[in-house]
């Protein structure tokens, strides 16, 4: 089966509100929502047939600056120029509908609002690229391969393996989920060590070629948490890419020397264990910029950085705010040649707007697409928030209403649809 790109223009775009994420592990109710259909054909004219034909293919979905959203099996219909497409083989009209990802949308010009319990399910109507543009011409020439999920020409995301009714996700569910996240990244960050989720995503890692970002949340069980990883991952070190110890500790109140502390008998015991990759602590721009020596202590500087909490920065500013506080970190550092990497940064596609930061869904693809631009020459040095929606928080004021709401492209988990 091969792949196919489709650079599609959107006639009426998704509004939707969002805000921030906090990354402990609390328990909710399901939210009702929709079911997310899929469209039935996608049908393209091709002038090289003389018969219609309908066959499988991977779609690989651009946004405006050509740069992939999402992969997926689609029935697409060729047809020749002068013949149209059987009634039974493909839908009447030539317009192509597509149902968002998400399925708690607002359609575009109407007062953003908070969402209702149960919001019908818009449909956005996309028009295809006329045969003379660049759309036919790739489906009629031999696709470049793409990149595996171990290369490290793809970005970073980060994963959590719970459900949104707040239960952990099976093994099966999390092999689903890294099929989905292996087409398009590369390194699957985690956070903790409780659902079994090391166990599981190191077999699913297995299955579709992933390195892991494995994380120590809670840095008071150490020992504990580290031979669960070592057990996890059956002692199979070179499927690690990194551990991090804490994440945001001193943002959220926690002490320097505390965090500091944790590093430095983390990576004790992990190299104990066998394991001789880098170990970090994970934190906050904020929390770096006061105390470099988070970085400095670290085995190169870890950080998550989100645009969507500057008031002043729009979705398209988001690249240029990621890379201009790297490099103001990096003027703190005591080597200011080591490596940074963005541990998380991302934008919401639903909430409330902060300032010039709006989430939304096109708003989300624009933020995405600037910062993937920025780090274009080094995508492994930058973890996208996050995989899909995480439905298992809590909406809060203080976040733009938007926890739930980062998955990339909308996307929801199928243990969630």
């Amino acid at each position: 089966m091969r792949s196919t790109t489709l650079s599609l223009t959107f006639v009426s775009l998704l509004r939707l509100s969002a805000g921030q994420h906090k990354h402990h592990h609390a328990h909710r109710h399901k939210s009702a929502r929709a079911a997310i259909s899929k469209r039935d054909r996608i049908t393209v004219t091709d002038p090289t047939r003389t018969t219609p034909t309908e066959v499988p293919e991977i779609v690989v979905y651009v946004d405006e600056y050509n740069n992939p959203i999402r992969t997926a099996t689609e029935t697409v219909v060729y047809v020749p120029i002068t013949t149209e497409t059987p009634e039974a083989a493909a839908p009447k009209t030539s317009t192509v509908y597509i149902t968002p990802v998400s399925s708690r949308a607002t359609p575009a010009g109407e007062p953003t609002s908070p969402p209702s319990p149960r919001p019908a399910t818009p449909t956005t109507q996309v028009e295809p690229v006329p045969p003379a543009q660049s759309a036919v011409s790739n489906l009629l020439t031999p696709p470049a391969p793409l990149p595996t999920a171990n290369d490290s020409s793809l970005y970073g995301v980060t994963y959590s393996p719970y459900k949104g009714s707040g239960g952990c996700k099976t093994a099966d569910e999390v092999d689903a989920d890294f099929a989905v996240m292996a087409q398009s990244y590369g390194v699957i960050r985690l956070y903790g060590v409780d659902c079994d989720q090391v166990a599981m995503a190191y077999a699913a890692a297995k299955n579709h070629g992933n390195k892991l970002f494995l994380g120590i949340f809670d840095i008071n069980s150490l020992g504990q948490s580290i031979a669960t990883i070592a057990t996890g991952v059956q002692n199979e070190w070179s499927i690690v890419d990194t551990v991090s110890v804490g994440n945001e500790l001193v943002n959220n109140g926690g002490t320097v020397s505390q965090s500091l502390g944790a590093l430095s008998q983390a990576r004790s015991a992990l190299r104990a264990a066998g394991y001789q990759g880098p170990v970090v602590v994970v934190d906050t721009f904020v929390a770096v910029l006061t105390h470099p020596e988070l970085c400095d202590q670290s085995d190169y500087c870890a950080v998550n950085v989100h645009p969507f909490f500057d008031p002043n920065t729009g979705p398209r500013q988001a690249g240029r705010f990621v890379t201009s506080t790297v490099e103001r970190i990096r003027s703190r550092l005591s080597d200011p040649n080591k490596r940074v990497v963005v541990t998380e940064t991302g934008w919401p596609w639903q909430g409330e707007s902060n300032g010039a930061a709006i989430p939304g869904m096109s708003q989300q693809s624009i933020a995405i697409s600037s910062i993937k631009n920025a780090y274009a020459n080094n995508p492994s040095d930058v973890i996208l928030f996050t995989a899909f929606n995480d439905m298992w928080k809590k909406p809060d004021a203080g976040t733009f209403m938007a926890e739930q709401f980062w998955g990339m492209g909308g996307r929801y988990s199928i243990s969630d649809e």
